[in-house]
């Protein structure tokens, strides 16, 4: 396992204007991988449906553990800032939003995100949607001034449709990775109940899922430029 010693927490938000495109999974599985490896992780939940507050009420104790900060709560007398504080030595923050964010913590999530990660779903209404959004945020003159990694990951998009080739074309167009495709499973169901990642399952049918996500930290991470192989479904 390795540790990354950093001064400054690298920080990704997961972004779609969207409701219902797997923000929360893609959110409670890559804090969890993080933590796998060592690293001091913090899970921070923007939606007030607060579905990743919950999958962490419902891990298990001995598991590598995972702060919580509950950013949809306003907590009596406690100031916001310190509120949304992450504990000291925190080397990642993983931050799960809601649909139809407002805008000005939506410009305060990006500003402050080292990593932007769009997810996609497979029907073309969710594509169309995620097409939109991006043409937008790429329009964005303050966004483009930053310097952020982002890429979009897409839960069940099968490779062979069309819907997918005119998203992969936009996205090319646009200079934006489609980093990877997440299968179909019943084991994101059975980690998310279980308050664990689907890393953390012991079935021998997440393995190759589980092989993704060490992926997707490496480029996050920059320790790799862009290789993360599309699982079938």
């Amino acid at each position: 396992m390795r540790i990354i010693k950093n001064t400054k927490a690298h920080r990704v938000l997961i972004l779609n204007a969207k409701g219902g495109c797997g923000k929360t999974t893609i959110a409670t599985n890559l804090a969890c991988q993080y933590a796998t490896e060592n690293q001091i992780t913090a899970l921070v939940d923007y939606d007030p449906q607060a579905s990743s507050t919950c999958w962490l009420e419902a891990r298990p104790a001995h598991m590598p553990s995972i702060h919580s900060i509950s950013a949809y709560q306003h907590k009596g007398q406690m100031t916001r800032t310190w509120q949304l504080n992450v504990p000291q030595g925190t080397t990642r923050v993983v931050v799960d939003t809601p649909a139809r964010l407002d805008t000005i913590t939506a410009s305060k999530l990006i500003k402050e995100a080292d990593t932007i990660l769009i997810p996609v779903l497979a029907s073309a209404i969710d594509i169309r949607a995620a097409t939109q959004f991006l043409e937008s945020l790429m329009k964005d003159s303050e966004f483009r001034r930053l310097d952020r990694r982002i890429a979009v990951l897409g839960n069940r998009v099968r490779k062979n449709t069309k819907a997918y080739a005119k998203l992969q074309k936009f996205l090319d167009d646009l200079n934006i990775p489609f980093l990877t495709s997440l299968r179909d499973t019943q084991n994101y169901v059975r980690a998310a109940e279980e308050g664990l990642g689907i890393q953390e399952l012991s079935h021998k049918s997440a393995q190759k899922d589980s092989i993704q996500w060490h992926s997707l930290v490496r480029w996050i991470d920059g320790e790799q430029d862009l290789v993360i192989q599309h699982s079938a479904s």
